[in-house]
């Protein structure tokens, strides 16, 4: 792109220049016409319509590079148009995975929460059962205690609680 110089020397003389013949046509009348050499004022003439066309055609030349540069302002807020739209488009994408992505993780945490539940209520179960099972092994102890029976329950029994006490520390965490 071209810059313009709008305080050029050269136009600012020429000015000068005219303004100073028209001052004198002015001041003087018809009489500042004959003072003033006619050779000098069709050569300024020439000059001026010279400085004109030279003028017109940089005018042309801007107007054309303004028309140039419209098109790519309207070029520009197109591709600008079109790249909100498609962050807009991938914002909402994103908003959906993500509440697809939360009723997911909603829904396995429910999915635990009742499989914790159900492994509870389980271990509460099979704690009181196994007390169950002690009183009653006490009791046969308590009738039967050198029996070979006995001892093989009594085996079995610390093996139900090793296996319980296994379960406990996995429930709990340890």
């Amino acid at each position: 792109m071209r810059n313009v110089d709008r305080f050029s020397v050269k136009e600012v003389s020429r000015i000068s220049r005219n303004a100073k013949i028209i001052y004198q046509f002015g001041k003087y009348g018809a009489k500042g016409v004959t003072k003033i050499n006619p050779a000098l004022v069709f050569v300024d003439a020439v000059v001026s319509l010279g400085e004109l066309f030279v003028a017109y055609a940089n005018y042309k030349k801007i107007k054309e590079q303004n028309k140039q540069l419209e098109i790519e302002i309207k070029t520009l807020k197109k591709e600008f148009q079109n790249f909100k739209r498609g962050l807009e488009l991938e914002d909402e994408k994103f908003r959906y995975e993500l509440e697809q992505n939360e009723q997911y993780i909603e829904k396995v945490l429910r999915n635990n929460a009742q499989q914790y539940e159900i492994l509870n209520r389980s271990y509460k179960y099979a704690k009181n059962y196994f007390l169950e099972i002690k009183d009653e092994f006490l009791k046969y102890k308590k009738e039967f205690p050198f029996s070979r029976e006995t001892q093989e329950l009594e085996k079995k029994y610390y093996e139900v609680l090793t296996l319980y006490t296994q379960t406990s520390l996995e429930v709990i965490g340890g």
